[in-house]
């Protein structure tokens, strides 16, 4: 009967020495099995030099296209500029006061500087463009259908002048200013539309080598169509800046002139050099412009372009 029971015991023996290599080899699987499913599944994202367009906000909330994912270097990353199109800037109605040519060396872009004729400072303002390498214009004082401003006698050019009288005030108003490379008009809303007035004023720029650009104070001008037919170089503004001058309203201008360049691939923009906020937001801008991938050039330059 002792012997039997030692065969018993060898038998239990050997079935609980299966077990626990059972339960050690499944043990050593389920570790691994657990190792694995640790690890997370890699991304499929795209090259680095693919493009990635996505909108983000700056700090004036305005939408900018951010370029495709550089790799870290040592120097500054590289603007694309121009993909978003072309901006000139004009800036009309200097003269009166040199207060704003501080901007002229602060904002280092193409802007064009319209001069008033006549003033205190018409050449001091000339001479500040000249110092700075902007580019100067004469802004040329046309008459408007409706107009409660003090302007001193045959400052202002109208349709009810003899031509005589209307070539001596060009050829004055253009004297004053020998550096001035175009011509835009002061007011005109009356003046524009009137198509023998401005065959003598064209006449007159045309024989200069100046280009003109229509300030469009009115939407029945005749410039356009008469600058093509006596191959007068010539352009036309799409957006006033500041009509209204609030930051915010200004700034909305600013999303304005960036539409229109993106989608025709050029925009013209005219502000007003006594509005010390326009000059401010200019110099802010036009670097987030340029971020957003467009190219702001001269007038001259765009209408030779164009």
């Amino acid at each position: 009967m002792a012997k039997r029971k030692k065969n018993t015991t060898s038998k239990n023996d050997t079935k609980i020495a299966s077990i626990v290599l059972g339960l050690f080899v499944a043990g050593i699987i389920l570790f691994f099995i657990f190792l694995k499913s640790k690890e997370s599944p890699k991304e499929n994202t795209p090259p680095p030099s693919e493009a990635i367009e996505t909108t983000v906000p700056n700090e004036n909330n305005r939408p900018v296209i951010s370029p495709a994912p550089q790799p870290i270097t040592a120097g500054p990353v590289e603007i694309h500029r121009g993909v978003g199109g072309k901006i000139a800037f004009i800036i009309d109605d200097w003269g009166q006061t040199t207060a704003n040519c501080k901007y002229l060396k602060e904002i280092p872009e193409p802007i064009a500087v319209s001069i008033l004729p006549g003033l205190r400072h018409t050449k001091d303002v000339a001479n500040c463009a000249k110092r700075y390498h902007k580019l100067a214009m004469l802004h040329l004082p046309l008459e408007a259908l409706h107009n409660n401003d003090y302007y001193p006698p045959d400052y202002i050019i109208k349709t009810t002048m003899k031509p005589a009288l209307v070539i001596k005030i060009v050829n004055e108003d253009l004297d004053q200013l020998p550096s001035i490379e175009g011509v835009n008009n002061h007011m005109g809303s009356k003046a524009t539309g009137d198509r023998p007035l401005m065959r003598i004023i064209f006449k007159n720029v045309k024989k200069r080598g100046l280009f003109f650009v229509d300030s469009m104070t009115a939407p029945n001008s005749v410039c356009s169509g008469l600058a093509d037919e006596m191959g007068l170089s010539f352009g036309k503004r799409d957006v006033f800046l500041d009509n209204i001058i609030t930051r915010e309203a200004i700034s909305k201008q600013f999303l304005v002139l960036a539409q229109k360049a993106r989608r025709r691939g050029y925009a013209v923009a005219i502000g007003h050099a006594f509005n010390h906020l326009t000059m401010q937001m200019l110099k802010e801008e036009i670097p987030l412009l340029e971020k957003q991938g467009f190219e702001i050039v001269s007038i001259k330059d765009l209408l030779k372009d164009k």
